[in-house]
């Protein structure tokens, strides 16, 4: 492959695996210097895509239209085709489904992609791609997406997170603390976008009660789905504890994260934001496997593993149940909008004495990957 002047990065999945491109460019744009890159997204994953640092354009797709919407689909699909068709020196596909590596095909003039293990389910479109890669499931999905790269030739030298936020969105944050007349602060973000994933009420509200105690401001963070604002509802009155619910934008979002001491809180988007600021880490995961969905520590360069219900590797702290059936990756959960009994078994004295111990030793964290 000769050194490619543009390239094109798909991945169609959701704002966790956007912010997980970021190692990827930050290679391919030291690998080349001059390169362009841009990147095709779902349209409700691009406040994710703004987040990362050498991007040229972002692309969006209307995923929901295309699967309810046949007429639109079909336009969208002409058009798109016009506008990628062969306008890139590569492209390369992070999501294993067939019309991902369609695009990737298109697009590229060399194309390369992810792809299921078993050849009989995705045979034709493995055909389509010059190189392609197979998902391990015992690696992380920052390793993971850096194979496409290496079958590429490609030398991996460092694989760091990172995520930036507008100066206006610091800015608002600012004020917001200023407001509140809070200076050093953690974040507590108890919930997810499912149950299954979020902190029972019961747990999350004794240990509030417990980092209460620590007189330092807790701000809760939450988006505005129905989970969250569940969880705002039931937040305790507590002298140092106070809600940003549903009053902060994605950008916003990953500011405070930038500005916090460190995060407490459950297996979603934000314990990667943290994580991509070196910020320290005390999250709380369910089923999900940790060698590849947990938060990554730029300072050891590797992800959690299974098989300990506390582990601490650099910045990070994770917590997870000691249960045979544990991580189960949701196969074994009846149902992702309930309550796991995995998160049950997570005792909040224990986080809570961890995020202790951390807090008398340390001094206020830099702002890390900020830009």
């Amino acid at each position: 492959m000769k050194t490619p002047e543009n390239i094109l990065l798909i991945i169609r999945r959701s704002l966790g695996d956007v912010l997980a491109m970021s190692p990827v460019i930050d290679i391919l744009s030291r690998q080349f210097p001059n390169v362009s890159i841009d990147l095709l997204v779902n349209r409700d994953t691009i406040a994710a895509a703004k987040l990362l640092n050498g991007i040229r354009h972002i692309i969006a797709l209307e995923d929901d239209a295309l699967k309810n919407n046949l007429l639109f689909s079909l336009k969208m699909q002409i058009g798109l085709t016009r506008r990628l068709f062969r306008k890139y020196d590569l492209a390369i596909s992070f999501t294993t489904n067939e019309r991902s590596n369609l695009y990737a095909y298109l697009a590229g003039r060399t194309a390369a992609g992810a792809m299921e293990p078993m050849f009989a389910k995705n045979w034709w479109h493995r055909l389509l791609l010059h190189s392609g890669y197979l998902i391990n499931p015992e690696k992380h999905i920052l390793e993971n997406n850096l194979t496409a790269l290496r079958g590429l030739g490609m030398t991996i030298d460092r694989i760091i997170l990172s995520a930036r936020y507008p100066e206006p969105s610091g800015l608002k944050v600012q004020k917001i603390l200023k407001d509140l007349s809070v200076d050093r602060f953690i974040i507590f973000h108890p919930a997810g976008r499912f149950l299954c994933k979020s902190y029972p009420q019961n747990l999350r509200n004794r240990l509030l009660y417990l980092l209460d105690s620590l007189n330092i401001p807790i701000m809760v963070t939450g988006g505005k789905s129905a989970i969250d604002r569940q969880v705002n509802a039931s937040i305790p009155d507590l002298k140092n504890v106070r809600s940003l619910i549903g009053r902060l934008s994605l950008e916003e979002c990953v500011a405070l994260t930038a500005m916090s001491l460190g995060y407490v809180g459950v297996d979603t988007f934000n314990c990667h934001l943290a994580a991509a600021f070196n910020k320290p880490v005390f999250v709380m995961f369910g089923p999900t496997i940790p060698e590849l969905w947990s938060p990554w520590s730029n300072e050891l360069q590797r992800g959690g593993r299974r098989g300990s219900a506390i582990q601490t590797y650099g910045n990070i702290t994770l917590f997870q149940s000691a249960k045979d059936c544990v991580p189960c990756g949701h196969s074994k959960c009846e149902k992702i909008d309930r309550h796991s009994a995995c998160m049950e078994a997570i005792d909040p004295h224990t986080v809570f004495e961890a995020v202790r111990h951390w807090l008398s030793q340390s001094q206020p964290a830099s702002n890390g990957n900020a830009s």
